[in-house]
């Protein structure tokens, strides 16, 4: 099992570096459904791994100047704001219905990553659109809100929005993101503070997520996006079949 729980760290963990997000939508299944933690256990812990690796995957990222500092400040407050509302409608929902509502989230992050590879682009950054300033603002708060609810970092709404909205290249948003996923997570861990757990299989997970994430964010320039996202895109879907019929038998 120690092996086992390092290497799916390993897994999150790098797929956190290098796509500026992701590793949090698959921490809250593998605690549920290979770990053993309820719902709610899942989501504390995993904002707590993912928020400390989101911040270590950006170091590399800062270092060759990807990331906006200002941009991810501005981002973030409002995802924190949304965060910590979302925690506290999470912590009231019962653990079933949660879990399906994850389900549900997972499919459509797959479904929007699938249609959005061939608008991404790798090239520097766009003008940015009039009114960016407000948009900025409620697609924060909206993956604020989805990350205290449900424990989903929100990478699948931060990047495009910082590409689509902000204007910025992906490289600088996948950079920036890591930056707003991390104040997003840690926020809504300490509204979730009282389903914390560290003992047990979670250690060997924390150490494998901790130790990729730097790492994955050091060799992400080297790796095409597009391609990458797709793969992962497919799994999520595949992840989300899964969570939805395990959940809807419990109902």
């Amino acid at each position: 099992m120690l092996f086992f729980g390092v290497t799916l760290g390993l897994l999150t963990g790098t797929l956190l570096g290098l796509l500026g997000g992701g590793g949090s939508i698959i921490a809250v299944p593998i605690m549920v459904y290979v770990l053993g933690f309820d719902a709610k256990t899942a989501i504390a812990t995993s904002l707590v791994v993912v928020g400390v690796a989101s911040f270590l995957a950006a170091i590399s990222h800062y270092r060759r100047e990807s990331v906006l500092i200002r941009t991810a400040i501005y981002f973030g407050v409002a995802g924190a704001l949304g965060s910590f509302f979302g925690a506290l409608i999470g912590k009231q929902i019962p653990n079933d219905v949660q879990l399906l509502l994850f389900s549900v989230v997972a499919a459509l992050t797959g479904y929007l990553m699938i249609r959005r590879r061939s608008e991404t682009s790798d090239s520097e950054s766009k003008d940015a659109p009039k009114n960016a300033g407000v948009k900025v603002f409620f697609a924060g708060f909206g993956s604020g809100i989805l990350t205290g609810l449900l424990g989903v970092g929100g990478g699948f709404i931060i990047v495009p929005a910082l590409t689509f909205v902000v204007g910025l290249s992906i490289r600088e948003a996948v950079g920036t993101s890591l930056v707003v996923i991390g104040m997003n997570s840690l926020v809504g861990a300490a509204t979730y503070a009282g389903f914390i757990r560290w003992g047990g299989n979670v250690m060997p997970y924390v150490v494998g997520t901790l130790a990729a994430a730097p790492i994955a964010g050091h060799f992400s320039h080297y790796v095409r996006q597009r391609e990458l996202k797709t793969v992962f895109a497919v799994t999520l879907l595949a992840i989300s079949a899964f969570m939805f019929v395990k959940q809807m038998v419990h109902f």
